[in-house]
């Protein structure tokens, strides 16, 4: 199904994720066709699932006129679904919605509502008349914008009612809707009421231009909306940081076994890139966080902290974070925020009266306001629940599908008799309304699922497999906003409503937690176990040992040969047999015996555990079972829980399943009720046991190394629906009948290495949907293929061995996505053109493939193409057909020479990547794609001249045009009125800028580093949005040139070299870029002084004006109050320099040898380098003394202020440098006072380490680098314990130049 303007959710470059819209879906409809039939049961359906739907409630249009609302709803909308019933083209409202829905270009879902869409595309049948009348009051234009909207709406492959049953149509749309959702950043609250005031207050307190580590506590009581905050500020922030991390839970994930070290774990896998490193206790994860987070600047949320060792174990003090780091924490109890962490607070205060009843109203009602007749009782309700943004959540839902005063009223008196301030206590009215199978599984989800972060698909096999019904209990519960559908599919539920949920058990008994329903605390479970206290009453526990991250001690000694490997082996068995405390939990035992009371048990999780005894005592009512890291081989035959439906052993010892064979099946009836059988990294398995008779579901044995063969039985399972044997690199025989698969939606063999063929026969797949082949052996595909009517995803990545299609292929009628990325394919059938369906094809990396069939011009459907790094030689003229097309790209086709005019048939384009390609010119016809969006062109080597822009590529933001042999840019580019991003890096060729690029007024980057260009023209400073200009050279004098060109252009570098005689100067509007943040003129020659005018760019931050031939900087430098690098290495001119910004970071003025003065540097707070490498004629650095932020000193061949720095350097301000280079060749005698001792007293605590190197140059030799002091990379200082990793490490880096 195509995605017409699907650009809410899609890879282009104009993405924006459907939280930052109002609405999730706009629904455009006929009042008089469908609005209380149809559209009233969609509508309903939606909002029951969550999604924010905005509807129309006028009955009646009102003049000719649109509603303003309506089209600000929509430009408000991620998403809309217009719903074309027969007299929707008598409506000029209705077309004006949706030529305004097809010009906002987002995902549009059309509904042809008893009408064929080929009549809706073409305007015939009902709309003919319509459209006539139309044309004879508004006239040919208007109408003729009107047509086209109905022509792209009725091209779109939607949902027909004529072949749709009713209730299907809807589940599908909201399936459809509720996918698109889910693929969004971090999910903030469906309605933002109130959010944006906050936001503004925050960001500004935040400033993330400003110098220093912020760490601001959010504190407020509990569901007053804490987290919501923090996850939007994050989403605001997270664009500014490289590294960031959101930790959320921490309160109750502290409390789990090894909980702390789990969290920090958690972090530093967010913020290094490197492997997650084995941590032994919360010490050694501190001391691996100071490391990550000291590197650079990170943006860090820690949510819900309730105690101040969480606090210490995680952000310990400002003084770790690098400079510019920002923190978030919140929390209920201020008192935790005290102290040397936090340096603001912020207390999130309930919501105002009118936010209060806009919020409540949209859970209500789906709408702004409640309706009239409404109104005082919603009021009253507001006013009881106290501006608590869960609280109006969770009874609005409650109350959305009443509408009867009468039971309003009700729940008003209930309302009215709980306490102020007892939050849980209003949100268990909402709880008491649902029927007992839909408590049970909300509270299971409270008390296990929501810490497991379970899919939801998951959770309902284990439902199903207790005799619930799961589907619409989960649908239930998320329309009263008790759960959440997060990303990726997971369960989640507020923290208030959880805790809710977790005291409704705990009341069942407050003495005895044996006697409760539900057991999850880590303490009260191996209290009841190791006691004998279990009962009957129990129905689920959860009891998860952390995954150990140690390193065998085999492995140890396999890589520490000597004897300090012997001694490591020696401790590792000490630790194994002798060890205590935390150590010995690493094997827990548990005896069965302690199972038996518990007849009632329908969840057990006891991951990283023993069992110990008899396996017949436990309990037969067992419906879920979760024993990751089983240690048995095989489970024993006594183990016989009749009624287990989900058996998940992954990450086991296990070789094969069952010890018994088919001789035992009479008495052993365990897998009669099997649903799903998990078996995911077993590696030693290597046996499937037959599986005859066995209605199981999934069968998932991903990752199982040992797999040689799949047992037969498989193939004659007919209640099969998923098959994943992926990465089961040894796989070679698959079952050759799989003719009994006949409900089989995916089947993923992707990494099955070594599997050379399917089944012959594959026409019994009739359900099939997914099926993954990547990574195999595969030389050919069966003929049969043809069979599988409803494949929709196809994906043959990386099959070396694959050089054909079969013929057939054509016939997979339902097929949207192929993909044969890497495959030894030869050629495409002409049948390809056939998928009707098809939405995405990648042929990437297919190097022996050297064209594609003309047929692929009628593939209506297709979205996306890509042909990268293929041999394709050309491309056929039917391409231009392809009028749903957005994402073309032909990376790195070295044999691609031409594209073909009809491009210009490409009308929905939104990315044209013709980077790398050999291509001499881009034919003119692309300049009308005006949807188009970003347009590569880079590394065209053979590129001499650009297509002529026009001004119809109004939607064009992206241009990347490096390392192209074009001299200069047309004057055309000018009328690219929204161009943002510009690159023109490595254009050696390129002369000069035209004077029209002083009109690209949303131009924020432009990037042309090692360009010919010498003269910005006078037109350049009316780019006022520009925000980085990044323009250096490094072919700097004195230094080796680079070989000229073999293409014959060392005429154009001889010239360019012509014009660098002359004095180079910046433009003098250059001082009106006011958005310019950062600037890089490294090595432009520049001469002179730099104009006073600079300190009107006060939003610099980065200056770099190295390899310049400036001889002054402006006094009014230190105007630019947020400017955090200046770099100046190699001005040679430079003699002084004047009084600086205190907001600096970085000072470079290495190499400037005829720097003479340095202005007082004491208010430079927060500078942390200062690199004054061959300064010779610098005497002094005043204000040294005072930099107790320095971290980095450079001062070698600096002789003449040496002993200025040694009397300005204390003692105290020593052991704050990481580096500090100085002339000499000795460690000087004020480096340390007395000789050092070491003390014969063991552990003590390691405060620092000083490392010393003399670095020796023989000043004799001559070349271009006498000038330079040299980096010493392959010199590190480990800090290490035996036995264990790194815990700290330092490459220690000598430079400044």
């Amino acid at each position: 199904m195509t995605d017409e303007g699907d650009d809410a959710w899609s890879s282009s470059s104009a993405y924006t994720p459907s939280f930052r819209f109002r609405w999730d879906v706009f629904l455009s409809f006929r009042g008089e066709d469908t609005r209380h039939n149809f559209t009233e049961r969609l509508y309903n359906e939606l909002v029951r699932n969550g999604i924010r739907t905005f509807r129309d409630d006028e009955e009646l249009e009102q003049g000719d006129e649109i509603a303003p609302s309506l089209l600000t709803a929509i430009e408000e909308s991620a998403a809309s679904i217009a719903i074309i019933s027969k007299n929707y083209a008598s409506s000029k409202w209705c077309l004006e919605e949706l030529a305004k829905i097809i010009e906002c270009r987002r995902l549009i879902l059309p509904v042809f509502y008893q009408v064929d869409p080929s009549h809706v595309r073409r305007q015939m049948g009902p709309f003919e008349e319509a459209f006539q009348n139309l044309q004879l009051r508004f006239g040919v234009e208007n109408v003729g914008r009107w047509r086209k909207a109905m022509e792209k709406a009725g091209g779109i492959s939607g949902w027909d009612s004529r072949i749709w049953e009713e209730p299907l149509l809807i589940q599908s749309l909201v399936k459809k809707v509720l996918t698109k959702l889910s693929n969004i950043p971090l999910g903030v609250a469906k309605f933002p009421v109130g959010l944006n005031s906050r936001l503004e207050t925050l960001l500004r307190m935040l400033d993330v231009k400003a110098n220093g580590v912020h760490i601001v506590g959010f504190y407020g009581m509990g569901g007053v909306g804490k987290t919501t905050l923090a996850k939007a500020l994050y989403n605001k922030l997270v664009i500014h940081f490289k590294k960031r991390s959101f930790i959320s839970h921490v309160r109750e994930t502290s409390l789990q076994h090894n909980g702390l070290t789990s969290l920090q774990r958690k972090l530093i896998g967010d913020l290094s890139s490197s492997d997650l490193p084995s941590l032994n206790d919360v010490r050694e994860g501190i001391i691996s966080i100071k490391r990550v987070i000291h590197e650079e600047p990170v943006l860090l949320v820690l949510d819900d902290v309730d105690n101040k060792n969480q606090l210490n174990a995680l952000a310990g003090e400002a003084k770790w974070f690098y400079e510019g780091s920002r923190i978030i924490i919140t929390t209920r109890n201020r008192d935790i925020l005290l102290g040397k962490i936090v340096n603001k607070f912020y207390e999130v205060k309930e919501l105002t009266s009118p936010e209060s009843l806009q919020l409540f109203s949209y859970h209500a009602f789906g709408r702004e306001k409640p309706p009239q007749n409404f109104m005082k009782l919603s009021e009253q309700v507001v006013s009881l629940t106290g501006g608590l943004p869960l609280a109006l959540e969770v009874f609005g839902s409650f109350l959305f599908d009443k509408r009867r005063i009468m039971e309003w009223e009700d729940a008003l008196q209930k309302l009215k008799r709980i306490r102020p301030g007892h939050l849980q206590d209003v949100l268990e009215i909402s709880f008491s309304v649902l029927d007992e199978e839909e408590k049970c599984i909300f509270l299971d989800i409270a008390c296990f699922f929501v810490n497991m972060k379970m899919k939801r698909e998951d959770a309902i096999d284990i439902f199903k497999g207790c005799g619930f019904n799961a589907e619409i209990a989960i649908t239930v519960l998320t329309a009263k906003s008790l759960i959440k559908i997060i990303d990726d599919n997971v369960l989640s539920m507020h923290d208030q409503l959880r805790d809710m949920g977790r005291q409704i058990v705990q009341r069942q008994h407050h003495a005895d937690p044996g006697m409760r329903s539900r057991l999850w605390d880590h303490d009260e479970i191996m209290t009841v176990l190791k006691n004998k206290k279990g009962t009957r009453s129990i129905e689920g526990i959860t009891l998860d040992f952390e995954k150990q991250y140690d390193s065998s001690s085999e492995r140890i000694y396999q890589k520490r040969p000597g004897l300090a490997s012997a001694f490591a082996y020696l401790m590792e068995l000490y630790k194994k047999f002798f060890g205590h405390g935390a150590e010995n939990e690493k094997d827990v035992i548990l005896s069965t015996k302690s199972f038996e009371p518990m007849v009632s048990l329908r969840l057990l999780q006891i991951n990283r555990v023993k069992l110990d005894g008899n396996f017949k005592l436990l309990p037969a009512a067992l419906k879920w079972l979760q024993w990751k890291e089983c240690p048995l081989k095989t489970l024993p035959s006594e183990f016989s829980p009749q009624d287990l439906a989900v058996l998940d052993l992954s990450e086991s010892k296990i070789t094969k399943v069952w010890g018994w064979g088919w001789w035992d099946w009479h008495r052993n009836k365990m897998a009669e009720k099997l649903l799903v059988l998990n078996l995911r990294d077993c590696y030693y398995l290597t046996d499937i046991p037959d599986l005859s008779g066995i209605r199981l579901e999934k069968l998932i044995l991903e990752k199982c190394f040992g797999l040689v063969k799949i047992h037969k039985s498989v193939g004659d399972m007919s209640t099969l629906t998923h098959l994943n044997l992926k990465g089961c690199r040894n796989l070679v025989e698959f079952p050759s009948d799989v003719s009994g698969l006949k409900r089989l939606v995916n089947l993923n063999l992707s990494g099955c290495l070594e599997l050379k063929e399917l089944p012959e026969d594959i026409s019994g797949l009739k359900s099939l949907r997914e099926l993954l082949l990547n990574e195999t052996a595969i030389e050919k595909l069966p003929a049969s293929i043809y069979h599988l009517k409803k494949l929709e995803r196809f994906s043959l990545q990386d099959c070396g061995s694959l050089k054909q299609l079969p013929v057939f292929i054509g016939k997979l009628s339902s097929l949207t996505e192929l993909s044969l990325d890497g495959s030894a394919l030869k050629e495409m059938p002409n049948t390809v053109g056939d998928l009707t369906n098809l939405e995405k094809l990648n042929l990437r990396r297919c190097r022996s493939l050297t064209s594609i069939p003309d047929s692929i011009g009628n593939l209506k459907s297709l979205i996306e193409l890509f042909l990268d790094n293929s041999s394709i030689q050309g491309l056929p003229d039917s391409i231009g057909s392809l009028s749903h097309l957005k994402n073309f790209s032909v990376g790195r086709c070295r044999c691609l020479t031409k594209l073909p005019d009809s491009m210009e048939g490409l009308s929905s384009l939104v990315w044209l990547g013709l980077q790398g390609t050999s291509i001499t010119e881009v034919p003119d016809q692309v300049g009308a794609l005006n949807t188009l969006e970003k347009l590569e062109m880079g590394y065209c080597e053979s590129l001499g001249s650009l297509p002529k822009f026009t001004a119809n590529m109004l939607n064009l933001t992206t241009l990347v045009l490096n390392d192209v042999i074009i001299t200069e840019l047309p004057e055309s580019i000018g009328l690219l009125e929204r161009l943002d991003v510009l690159k023109l890096n490595n254009c050696k060729y390129l002369r000069r800028l035209p004077a029209s690029i002083g009109r690209l007024k949303c131009l924020r980057y432009l990037l042309m580093a090692e360009t010919a260009v010498t003269e910005l023209p006078e037109e350049f400073g009316k780019l006022s949005s520009l925000k980085r200009l990044q323009m250096a050279k490094t072919s700097h004098p004195g230094q080796p040139q680079e070989g000229q060109d073999s293409r014959g252009g060392s005429e154009l570098i001889d010239s360019a070299a012509q014009e660098n005689l002359r004095l180079i100067v910046l433009p003098t509007s250059f001082s009106n870029l006011l958005s310019l943040e950062e600037l890089d003129a490294c090595g432009w020659e520049l001469s002179g002084k730099i104009p006073d005018g600079f300190e009107k760019l006060s939003l610099l931050e980065i200056l770099n004006l190295g390899h310049n031939n400036i001889c002054s900087l402006p006094s009014s430098l230190r105007g630019l109050s947020i400017l955090k690098k200046l770099l100046l290495p190699h001005c040679k001119e430079l003699q002084f320099l004047p009084p600086l910004p205190s907001s600096l970071l970085r000072l470079n003025v290495a190499n400037c040898t005829s720097l003479e003065s340095i202005p007082d540097l004491s208010n430079l707070e927060c500078l942390e380098d200062l690199e004054l490498t061959n300064c010779k004629k610098v005497m002094d650095i005043p204000g040294l003394e005072c930099l107790k932020s320095l971290r980095r000193l450079y001062t070698g061949g600096c002789n003449a202020c040496l002993p200025a720095v040694k009397r300005r350097l204390a003692k105290v301000a020593l052991k704050h440098l990481k580096y500090f280079s100085l002339p000499g060749n000795k460690i000087p005698d004020f480096f340390y006072e007395e000789i050092p001792e070491f003390s014969s007293r063991k552990n003590l605590e390691l405060k620092a380490v000083i490392i010393g190197v003399v670095v020796s140059l023989d000043q004799q030799q001559t070349d271009s680098y006498r000038d330079k002091v040299p980096a010493i990379v392959d010199i590190q200082a480990k800090i290490t314990r035996l036995n264990q990793a790194n815990i700290h490490y330092y490459t220690l880096l000598i430079g400044g130049s």
